[in-house]
C-alpha cells in the first residue's frame, strides 16, 4: 500500500493505528508496516477540514471512527472562506509541506502561479515572534507545522541555490 491507498483501506489502518495506541499521538512522518504514510493521511485530514474542502461525509466517516482532529485539546481551527488570500496561502504551505515533507518554506518561494507564500509567510512568522499574531491566524500554521522558532541552517551551496532556484517555479 502507498499514497494511493483507499479512503476505506486508510480508515481501516486509522483504526488499527488508534486500537493499539489509543493515547498516543501520531507523528506526520508515522508509515504503517505496510507502507502506506498515515500519519501524512491523518494531517491532510485535518488541513482539509481546517481550510474547508473536506466534504461532509467524509467528515461524518472519520467522527463515527473517533478520528482526532488535533494532538491536543484545541479543537482545529476553521480558515474563514471569506479570507481568500489566507486560504491561498496555507494551500501553497499546505501542498509545499505535502511535497517537502515540512513547513519550512523558503522566504523566496513563490508558486507557479506567481503568489509570494514564502514572503508571506516570513512576515506572519516575524509577528508570531513578537507576539503580534492573532490566535486565530496562529493556529492554522501550527496544525501546518509552522513553528516561531529558529529555522535549521544548513550548509549553503550553489547546488542547494540552484535547486531553490527551481522549486519555486522560476526557470
Amino acid at each position: 500500500m502507498r499514497d494511493n491507498q483507499s479512503a476505506a483501506s486508510a480508515l481501516q489502518l486509522y483504526c488499527a493505528f488508534r486500537h493499539q495506541n489509543p493515547h498516543s499521538v501520531m507523528p506526520s512522518d508515522y508509515v504503517t508496516d505496510s507502507g502506506f504514510r498515515l500519519g501524512r493521511w491523518q494531517d491532510r485530514q485535518r488541513v482539509a477540514r481546517m481550510l474547508g474542502t473536506l466534504p461532509p461525509q467524509r467528515i461524518q466517516q472519520l467522527d463515527a471512527i473517533g478520528f482526532l482532529w488535533s494532538d491536543d485539546a484545541v479543537p482545529l481551527p476553521a480558515v474563514s472562506p471569506a479570507d481568500s488570500k489566507r486560504r491561498r496561502m496555507l494551500t501553497a504551505i499546505a501542498a509545499y509541506r505535502e511535497e517537502h515533507g515540512n513547513a519550512l518554506v523558503p522566504a523566496n518561494y513563490v508558486t507557479a502561479d506567481g503568489e509570494q507564500v514564502g514572503q508571506w509567510l516570513y512576515r506572519a512568522v516575524k509577528k508570531w515572534r513578537a507576539d503580534a499574531l492573532p490566535d486565530e491566524e496562529r493556529r492554522p500554521l501550527v496544525v501546518l507545522g509552522v513553528s516561531p522558532g529558529p529555522r535549521p541552517r544548513g550548509p549553503r551551496t550553489s547546488a542547494s541555490r540552484t535547486s531553490a532556484r527551481h522549486s519555486v517555479g522560476r526557470h
